[in-house]
């Protein structure tokens, strides 16, 4: 099933690595190896073809060499004999299984995808060990093949990585529910060893199987590897007996003889199949699915397929580079993407202000640049729902466009230390008839609410919006924040202080009106709790005030159990309500303690220890409860926000 010469994809090592590479160091399967393992792994690597795509001299099999010609130049078939020099006697078990599943060579360089890693993915554990206990032992070639002779840009490994990003998606074959046991062995001989798709699937440009044409045939060194879905092999008469025989022999009664191509497959892969796997092939392949209509990535993906593809393509211009495909990260200098709580995190609010705002280098990783310039807010949005969502990633995708324009209005906020901070000159409301922006009469009137005492953020943001249901979240925000900067700049406070409220207060904002703009459900909190934005904080309120705080449990999954109980330690049992000074002394005795640790878990562990000092308080109303953790919470919360500036201003 499958060209012997294209299908560079029918080499189970295939494309591990260019001629004239050197080898990193690893270890062999010992001489005692259980030979049964090695025969069962000799079956398997006769059912994946391996030996005759990595022969180019039958005198010498496996010891590479094979032209495997594909549109975009040739590539020649590396040595996986067990010779230390030109083969594969170096590597470890661990480097095998990287080339062979997941296409990263033992030098960490990218393998083109004529190898059919995107099929070998699919290759049990067990199967793995059964086939590198074969290879391992091969006996030692020396031979080195000469150099691939790819064109440009397909001669550059790093364009892989766009490659892998779209079309790549590691997994283990699973068993189809429903199915017999037949059907999926022979599910798994067709897609994952036999990689039968590589030859009869048509390709697109970038060389990658096109999904939805899997099985319709397609052009191989000068042969058609004829449509082998379920429809075609009955329309043309092929029954589990006849397709059997022609696998089986390389000839079918009444049908055909095999020639060309095929033929090697018949004799060196096929034709050494048990009459159990055979019989499991030709039930698959008479009852094959219908393809899917895109590759794995975008299909196991929540995002709409035109949301997908668009800000997979956003990832690839603007983060691959550095985050690498599957978001992997690189090293300890560019941190991962996959799995990283900050990118799942319930607000998404981290993965915006990274994105807008950028990241300064510090510890162990570099600097990440703003892409607040370059990105819409659109763009930003998709591209921060991809990344929650994407390689595993359990986020949610309810960024909105609204929502980064909302969190893009902060950065109206000058820095601390620049001239316009240092001189706190609040931004001019207004101007021509019809020009964008907060309407100033709105802003005034605000001013004058916040300084007589009113400074609740969604309250003032429902008066905003009545007087201007029109109004874009950032004008929401900037009307918020203009109305509030000459509260602050009135005050007796020094200037990085007031900046640092300024900012605290827009952050707020922020949040408050990303929550109105978040696509489905708004997630909420049973007590007052800390979120990171970037390099700050916000508050989330408590999604009800009417019942008494539900303090969540101790076990670890709401902050660091170590840090929680260091926090009940200090935070003791104190007669509420406790001070705003002693709240904020709590948050820095805490952070001194713990200075790894992360603001928000700092700041949430002091909560729940307070909270639960609250809840055991007795014959007190739900209404003085809560009063006394909010303005707690808001307090330690404060204090964090305000921590970064305080710094700043003490150097």
């Amino acid at each position: 099933m499958g060209n012997l010469k294209t299908r560079a994809a029918a080499s189970l090592a295939g494309l591990l690595l260019s001629a004239g590479l050197a080898f990193g160091q690893g270890t062999a399967l010992s001489a005692a190896a259980d030979a049964a393992l090695a025969a069962r792994g000799e079956y398997l690597a006769k059912a994946a073809d391996c030996m005759p795509c990595h022969t180019g001299d039958k005198a010498q099999p496996f010891a590479g060499g094979l032209a495997l010609n594909t549109p975009f130049g040739t590539i020649y078939s590396p040595n996986i004999t067990s010779d230390s020099d030109s083969g594969i006697g170096d590597w470890s078990y661990a480097q095998f299984v990287a080339a062979v599943r997941d296409g990263i060579r033992a030098d960490g360089a990218y393998l083109y995808p004529a190898m059919p890693f995107d099929a070998y993915t699919l290759i049990s554990d067990d199967d793995m060990k059964a086939l590198w206990a074969y290879i391992s032992r091969l006996p030692p070639a020396g031979n080195v093949p000469p150099e691939n002779t790819l064109s440009f840009p397909f001669n550059v490994r790093l364009g892989l990585l766009a490659w892998r990003e779209l079309f790549f998606d590691p997994e283990r074959f699973a068993a189809t529910p429903g199915k017999s046991a037949d059907w999926n062995r022979g599910a798994y001989l067709a897609t994952a060893l036999g990689h039968c798709t590589d030859c009869h699937t048509p390709r697109n440009v970038m060389g990658a199987t096109k999904g939805k044409d899997r099985f319709l045939g397609a052009e191989i060194d000068g042969y058609w590897a004829p449509a082998i879905t379920t429809a075609a092999l009955k329309q043309n008469g092929w029954t589990a007996d006849s397709l059997a025989a022609f696998l089986a022999g390389g000839a079918a009664t009444g049908k055909t003889t095999v020639f060309g191509p095929m033929a090697e497959v018949v004799h060196d892969s096929l034709g050494f199949l048990t009459a159990a796997d055979m019989t499991a092939l030709v039930t698959y392949l008479l009852d094959a699915p219908a393809p899917a209509d895109r590759p794995a990535p975008a299909l196991r993906s929540p995002l709409a397929p035109e949301v997908h593809a668009r800000a997979a393509a956003l990832y690839i211009d603007n983060c691959i580079a550095c985050h690498r495909d599957g978001g992997v990260g690189e090293g300890i200098a560019v941190p991962p993407l996959k799995g990283n709580p900050a990118v799942v995190a319930s607000e998404p609010y981290d993965v915006i202000m990274v994105v807008l705002g950028g990241v300064p280098a510090g510890g162990t990783y570099g600097a990440m640049p703003s892409f607040a310039g370059r990105l819409s807010d659109r763009q930003v949005a998709d591209l921060a729902n991809y990344v929650r969502t994407s390689w595993g990633n359990a986020g949610t995708a309810d960024v909105t466009s609204g929502m980064v324009a909302a969190w893009r209005a902060t950065a109206h906020v000058p820095d601390y230390g620049t001239q316009a901070a240092s001189a706190f000159s609040c931004p001019e409301v207004g101007g021509a008839p019809g020009a964008d922006g907060p309407d100033p009469k709105a802003v005034a009137a605000f001013t004058a609410m916040m300084a007589g005492g009113q400074r609740s953020i969604p309250m003032l943001l429902d008066a905003y919006k009545g007087d201007d249901s029109d109004a874009g979240p950032d004008d929401m925000v900037d009307a918020l924040t203009a109305a509030y900067c000459p509260v602050v700049a009135r005050s007796d406070a020094p200037d990085w202080q007031k900046y640092a409220e300024l900012a605290r207060f827009t952050l707020q904002a922020a949040a408050d009106v990303s929550r109105r703009a978040k696509s489905g459900p708004v997630d909420g909190h049973p007590i007052i709790w800390a979120v990171p934005a970037g390099r700050s904080l916000v508050m989330v309120e408590p999604r009800a005030l009417s019942t008494a705080p539900a303090c969540p449990a101790d076990d670890g999954t709401s902050v660091p159990k170590v840090l929680g109980a260091a926090a009940t330690a200090l935070v003791g049992t104190p007669r509420p309500p406790v001070a705003g000074d002693a709240a904020s002394g709590l948050a820095e005795t805490l952070w001194g303690q713990n200075p790894k640790a992360k603001s928000a878990d700092v700041a949430n562990a002091l909560i729940l220890a307070y909270c639960r000092v609250v809840a055991a308080q007795p014959g007190v109303s739900i209404a003085e409860q809560n009063g006394w953790l909010n303005d707690f919470g808001q307090q330690v919360i404060r204090t964090f926000q305000l921590m970064p500036a305080r710094k700043a201003a003490q150097k």
